[in-house]
């Protein structure tokens, strides 16, 4: 009988913690960018480059949770189609 391992919980996956951590940081470097970009540096351009980067690190955040999210529902439905 061919048993495959369960699949474990992708939020429980070290390298995926590290991936959303740097996501994170990304968001939150480019609001601290936007909001003190032209205020406390003088820089237009500077401010505009951080709503970019944290507009793209979070549409990255919410698209690896959105796959994460959705490969641990398919992995839990395969052990149970499995194991009946």
């Amino acid at each position: 009988m061919n048993q495959r391992e369960p699949h474990p919980d992708p939020e429980s996956d070290g390298l995926y913690r590290a991936i959303m951590l740097v996501l994170i940081g990304s968001i939150l470097l480019g609001a601290v960018l936007t909001l003190s970009g032209e205020a406390v540096f003088g820089s237009k351009p500077l401010a505009n480059v951080g709503l970019g980067m944290a507009v793209l690190a979070g549409i990255a955040y919410w698209g690896l949770r959105l796959k994460a999210r959705a490969a641990q529902r398919k992995a839990e439905e395969r052990s149970e189609r499995d194991g009946a």
